[in-house]
């Protein structure tokens, strides 16, 4: 008869930790976070949706409202000029850069990440801008969907590998 023993204690303290470390995931939610937030960012200088489809370009007349609150009196009555000066690189959601800048991780917990946009009054803007809708005074004014919120496939590949980062950390 042939015996064959074996010590597991090793085994069971490497399992021990690694319960250990997949109850506190907090760490690993704190980083998936920020990973989100900078994804979300990513998308106001590549202006995308999470999907990688590129958002509406400003129309002349979103231009023009731009011009108007930081080009010359000159320039502002010369339709063709403004535009011409101020739709080189002009990128939506990029106006003043308040909505940008909204983008903050609102909470972390062992088990979740969350990441919001808007707070206060920029709730409505926020909302506004991702998904689209009516506007401005007597909702005259036709806002295209601009998705920026979500997650895109390298962030989602970011994640994962945060994830596993995280467990193999024994």
């Amino acid at each position: 008869m042939i015996l064959i023993e074996y010590d597991d204690r090793d085994v069971r303290q490497a399992l021990q930790r690694l319960a250990a470390r997949a109850a506190s995931l907090r760490p690993a939610m704190a980083a998936i976070a920020q990973a989100i937030r900078s994804d979300i960012l990513e998308r106001f200088d590549s202006s995308t949706t999470p999907d990688g489809q590129r958002w509406r370009p400003l129309t002349a007349a979103a231009i023009i409202g731009r011009a108007r609150r930081s080009a010359p009196a000159g320039l502002k009555k010369r339709r063709a000029a403004t535009l011409r000066t101020f739709s080189t690189g002009a990128k939506p959601l990029l106006d003043t850069g308040l909505l940008r800048d909204s983008v903050r991780i609102a909470s972390v917990t062992d088990s979740t990440a969350t990441v919001s946009a808007g707070g206060g009054k920029r709730d409505r803007i926020a909302a506004i801008h991702h998904f689209g809708g009516l506007a401005g005074r007597g909702r005259k004014v036709r806002i295209p969907a601009r998705p920026f919120m979500g997650i895109s496939p390298e962030g989602r590949r970011e994640i994962l590998d945060i994830i596993r980062r995280h467990m193999e950390a024994l």
